[in-house]
């Protein structure tokens, strides 16, 4: 027969042939309820002793018991070792142990074992203790594409850094969760996991709010944990565009008309002198030339 067996049968034989036991309502409760890796916990172990004096509170893990408090001993604490328990003695009493430096192979049941003195009454509490391992990354989100257009397929995939358990991914089109996404979970050389989740959205026109496509995927580990990734997807319309510079008013009519202006007299009036005037009388030609040079540089400051 086993302890816990022995113990139950003993917590029997007193209630039906000893009368009413001097003790109940023994409960395991856990704080926080999600223990990150190497983080602290203290399992509090609650019960009603109905003004019976306490004989001990023991705390296993599995079935290796860690702690035990004895009020009626010198010492009233004490530790036995276990491989990855970390006992804060300071802060462990009769009512409460706390353990840090946690790992994740400490993941499991843990109990507490309240006995009463006189009655020897016992009463065990158990609870399941999740230790987890975030990952050191938010999820990364690429797609196969920048741009797409309408009736197009817009391929995308996220993928998280190693965790236990591994994060949960889901991919939000414009804030909608899209439900039709497949994940896949891998193996790493720590022993983590890490998820990956690949989605197929067909682009419509309805998709471009404002102009823009936003796809999402979140990872959450738990409520401990949420990180996001996003990406923008723009319609050609809505892309950005460079700058035009223009003139206002007359000043851009003035502008224009003098560059025709500065045109024509540059390249068309000399054609118009006669290569004839040009030789018989080479200083007028010159002394033309120049003029509508300087006519022209007056046109252009203007």
């Amino acid at each position: 027969m086993s302890r816990r067996e022995f113990i139950a049968l003993s917590s029997l034989f007193l209630l039906f042939f000893g009368g009413v036991t001097s003790l109940r309502d023994v409960k395991l409760l856990v704080k926080p309820p999600v223990v990150i890796r190497n983080g602290t916990a203290a399992l509090i172990c609650s019960r009603d002793m109905q003004d019976a004096p306490l004989y001990s509170v023991k705390w296993y893990r599995g079935n290796h018991e860690f702690y035990r408090y004895t009020p009626l001993e010198t010492p009233q604490t004490r530790v036995f070792g276990l491989p990855g328990i970390f006992v804060d003695m300071n802060n462990s009493t009769g009512s409460q142990v706390v353990l840090k430096h946690m790992d994740i192979s400490l993941a499991g049941n843990f109990s507490c074992e309240v006995t009463a003195d006189t009655s020897f009454a016992t009463q065990i509490a158990t609870k399941f203790v999740d230790v987890v391992c975030l990952p050191d990354f938010g999820p990364v989100l690429k797609a196969d594409k920048d741009r797409y257009q309408p009736g197009e397929i817009l391929r995308a995939n996220c993928s998280s850094s190693p965790a236990k358990p591994a994060a949960n991914l889901t991919i939000y089109v414009n804030g909608e969760p899209l439900y039709s996404s497949e994940t896949s979970l891998h193996p790493s050389e720590s022993g983590l996991l890490w998820s990956r989740v690949h989605a197929d959205i067909k682009v419509v026109p309805d998709l471009f709010i404002s102009g823009r496509l936003r796809v999402e995927c979140v990872a959450t580990v738990y409520d401990v944990y949420k990180k996001s990734a996003k990406l923008d997807f723009f319609t050609p319309e809505a892309d950005p565009r460079p700058e035009r510079i223009t003139l206002n008013g007359s000043a851009a009519r003035r502008g224009s008309f003098n560059q025709w202006i500065l045109l024509f007299l540059v390249f068309f009036l000399p054609m118009l002198v006669s290569a004839e005037d040009y030789l018989d009388d080479g200083a007028d030609y010159y002394d033309d030339k120049a003029e509508i040079r300087r006519a022209a540089l007056t046109l252009i400051h203007l």
